[in-house]
């Protein structure tokens, strides 16, 4: 069980950064680049300041899988 939500957090964590960094790449190229090298910090400044109405899905899609990965890891594996 624990395998499970650590497999499927994991994958909601890689599609939330890859969804992220590319807005921020649709948006500036230098602004992608930022993002590539500081992402988790990126995330929070791109969904806040940034833009909200298209970060705001991918943030919180990261933030549920964060969760998923401790209680799996809680849970054991």
């Amino acid at each position: 069980m624990g395998a499970l939500l650590v497999l499927a957090g994991t994958l909601m964590l890689m599609m939330s950064s890859i969804w992220i960094i590319g807005e921020a790449l649709k948006r500036d190229v230098l602004l992608g680049a930022f993002a590539l090298l500081v992402f988790p910090v990126f995330s929070v400044y791109y969904t806040f300041y940034c833009d909200y109405e298209k970060g705001h899905i991918p943030f919180f899609i990261g933030i549920s899988g964060t969760v998923m990965v401790a209680v799996g890891y809680a849970v054991g594996i």
